[in-house]
């Protein structure tokens, strides 16, 4: 199997070297014809399946499951996204993604303004409602989707003085799981990582730490630590709190997503090789039964979407 050629914002939730040492039990050599192919023949074809099994997770959970920087636009108070607490005075606005790592900016202008007569709300007036848990300072990520869609406001931004849908309201946030693969080699002893995407990985802010993500690269596998991004969003260079400890080649990927996710992706990729024709293997359970290798396409595909579940959009 060739060094991995997965380049480029979007690398899928798996890629090829990780999917072939995944037990799915399929032979994915069978996916190209024997006579006249090549080892990146094959590695083009899984770059592919691994795309588009991301795109299944996407299209299943009704939203990236990477992280992306986002502008969203909402009407308020009233109705189910936009809400004013009586007591509080603070307003809920319920984001279309999720979980909402950092609120990077809200405007506020009253809807009948045409054009937006846009008032910015100063920086410390508006927060995530749920943080992320499990995302920052640790690289064991939970698996049962924690985090929330949801942001608050303080008191006055957003009120009934405008009668009902009175405010349109914009939202600039990164919400999502920070994924992303090397552009270049790292060496042993590096403090910095050439990737393809750093949205979310940098400190949400000064003091705090950045995203844990593990590099997935066999037996070198490690933890790192950001501390810092050369850029918000896209290609770039991440800042690493301690030197690496081995190695990795360009195309190894690094990410904050659980592993659930990732299992996931190699059931809906294992779906597609079956039901493109590759020829499946059985591969037994500890329990002497049969496991994925043995199911059809679609058994493959429901499996993943019951694994996908915590994660869906809730709203």
């Amino acid at each position: 199997m060739p060094s991995p050629t997965v380049m480029g914002p979007g690398t899928p939730y798996l890629t090829p070297d990780l999917l072939i040492r995944e037990p799915i039990g399929v032979s994915w050599s069978s996916l190209v014809p024997r006579t006249g192919s090549s080892p990146q023949d094959l590695n083009a074809v899984l770059v592919d399946i691994c795309q588009k099994a991301s795109g299944l997770i996407d299209g299943y959970c009704n939203q990236p499951l990477r992280a992306t920087l986002n502008t969203e636009s909402l009407t308020g108070p009233g109705g189910a996204r936009v809400g004013v607490d009586t007591h509080t005075k603070v307003t809920t606005c319920v984001l279309r993604r999720g979980p909402v790592l950092q609120v990077t900016s809200v405007q506020v202008s009253p809807a009948r303004s045409f054009p937006r007569a846009w008032t910015t709300v100063t920086p410390g007036q508006y927060e995530p409602a749920i943080p992320v848990i499990g995302m920052f300072g640790t690289s064991s990520p939970a698996d049962s989707g924690e985090g929330g869609q949801a942001i608050l406001i303080a008191p006055n931004w957003v009120s009934w003085r405008e009668g009902r849908n009175g405010y349109r309201i914009q939202v600039s946030y990164t919400n999502g799981w920070p994924h992303t693969s090397l552009t270049a080699q790292a060496a042993s002893g590096a403090t910095t990582l050439a990737v393809d995407d750093c949205t979310g990985w940098a400190p949400v802010a000064v003091g705090q730490p950045g995203a844990v993500g593990v590099v997935y690269d066999g037996g070198l596998q490690e933890a790192v630590t950001v501390t810092a991004a050369s850029v918000v969003s896209g290609p770039g260079t991440l800042t690493l709190s301690a030197p690496l400890g081995y190695p990795h080649n360009a195309g190894v990927m690094v990410t904050t997503m659980p592993a659930q996710i990732r299992w996931a992706t190699a059931l809906f990729a294992g779906s597609q090789a079956l039901t493109r024709g590759a020829t499946s293997t059985t591969i037994h359970s500890t329990g002497g039964g049969s496991s994925a290798g043995s199911k059809a396409p679609e058994e493959l595909a429901s499996e993943a979407e019951l694994m996908l579940n915590p994660f869906q959009r809730k709203w």
